[in-house]
């Protein structure tokens, strides 16, 4: 009886072992799926999708928090608020095209992004509603905006805008798959398991000498590994070409930004590309203007406008914004 009584106890206190185990498990759980979904800012990416034409894009009608920074996807699968489709009659409009560049990625709130500054600046110098459309996503180059300007239109705008960086001309569609740190198409299952994976694989890349292939990260790169950089200058070339022919055709006024990356503002040395984007826009009678002296003049002043080599921080940000206002009211 005793023997039977010890081995009862024994069992009730291995439960309670194991209920408090079982317990404090969910707790730790729980409390990191917390600390990674609103610390971390975990859990919600912006989603990409792909699609038969435009290579990819963001999804439509997205309204997220990443980092800490809000993120708003309207029905087009802009960076920028919902609009409709026709233009109001006391209303401008402003079109803007980029990648990374211009988009700023999660890293960026939706208030400091350049487009969302000149909608600001603009609406304070008309005497109108204004409304500036960011369409732009990681990596595209001149085929993603001429797709995506034959699929979408351009929404009768009085000015269309195109920021452009020195690499952009090559970077042509491959339609490969999507990398999932990059251009994620699904909420993950947890804000806690994309927080271990994140990480992880942040820090293996680093171990192996790569680079961390998350959102924040968005570096621009070759869509096509070992191409023929002379046929992907052409097709680049002609499709820039036809994008902004079609622009031309849709918009009284069509501007031209040519965005320098750090490494070309520090040695005064633009890379090849730069020129040749130059030329192609001129044969079209657009003149480029350099965002160049902006950005030189701040890091000369010591304030550094980027946040790596390529993507501007909110300073670049409003530096962009500055310029394209600038052009416009030809101040």
């Amino acid at each position: 009886m005793r023997i039977k009584k010890k081995y009862l106890i024994q069992n009730i206190l291995k439960n309670k072992y194991l209920i408090r185990s079982l317990c404090l498990a969910i707790f730790l759980i729980a409390t990191g799926e917390i600390f990674a979904r609103y610390y971390l800012g975990l859990g919600t990416p912006p989603l990409s999708m792909t699609h038969p034409s435009i290579e990819y894009m963001f999804k439509p009608n997205q309204d997220v928090y990443r980092y800490g920074h809000h993120f708003i996807v309207n029905q087009y699968g802009m960076r920028s608020e919902p609009f409709s489709k026709k233009k109001g009659s006391n209303e401008m409009r402003v079109m803007v095209f980029g990648d990374s560049v211009v988009n700023g990625g999660s890293p960026t709130d939706q208030a400091d992004i350049a487009t969302s500054i000149l909608k600001e600046r603009l609406t304070k110098i008309v005497n109108k509603n204004v409304v500036v459309g960011n369409i732009s996503a990681g990596s595209w180059g001149p085929g993603n905006w001429l797709a995506y300007a034959k699929e979408y239109g351009f929404f009768d705008p009085d000015i269309v805008v195109l920021v452009i960086s020195s690499h952009d001309y090559i970077d042509n569609p491959s339609f490969d798959p999507l990398n999932k740190y990059t251009h994620p198409t699904e909420n993950p299952a947890s804000a806690l398991m994309e927080g271990i994976e994140k990480y992880w694989n942040d820090y293996s890349s680093k171990i192996s000498g790569g680079k961390a292939l998350t959102e924040a990260y968005q570096f621009p790169v070759d869509k096509s590994e070992n191409r023929d950089d002379d046929k992907a200058a052409i097709k680049g070339l002609g499709d820039l070409k036809s994008f902004l022919e079609l622009a031309k055709s849709n918009s009284r006024t069509v501007l031209v930004f040519q965005h320098y990356e750090k490494p070309e503002v520090e040695s005064g040395q633009a890379k090849p590309g730069n020129q040749r984007i130059k030329v192609t826009c001129e044969q079209l009678g657009i003149i480029p203007t350099s965002l160049e002296p902006y950005f030189r003049k701040s890091m000369e002043s010591g304030v550094d406008p980027y946040r790596d080599f390529i993507h501007p921080n909110q300073v670049g940000q409003k530096l962009i914004a500055d310029a394209i206002l600038a052009k416009i009211t030809n101040k």
